[in-house]
């Protein structure tokens, strides 16, 4: 995966209309095969910008405050799929972190 498809994988997974946190919150649940590539996205990209004092700032805009996106209404879904939902969060949030060590 390239820097550019990589941007362009965690521009669609978390900011457009077609987010993973989109279908979330429509109770549409967790795309996986969506998740594996957002995070396979992330991972290169935190090896392409760990040395570099800046990451671009739509690269920085998808991660503002991401964990606020995951917000779940009750009832939407079962404790264990929203246990899952928690577990991909924090997955993200932990590679955003690294993104920005």
């Amino acid at each position: 995966m390239s820097i550019d498809e990589a941007l362009n994988v965690v521009y669609n997974y978390t900011i457009s209309d077609n987010s993973i946190l989109v279908e979330l919150r429509a109770g549409e649940g967790l795309n996986q095969e969506s998740y594996k590539l957002l995070i396979e996205a992330m991972t290169k990209l935190i090896e392409e910008y760990k040395d570099q004092s800046e990451v671009p700032k739509k690269l920085a805009l998808c991660f503002v405050d991401i964990s606020n996106y995951f917000y779940f209404h009750e009832g939407k879904y079962t404790k264990e799929e929203e246990e899952l939902f928690e577990d991909a969060v924090h997955e993200i949030s932990r590679l955003a972190e690294m993104l920005f060590e």
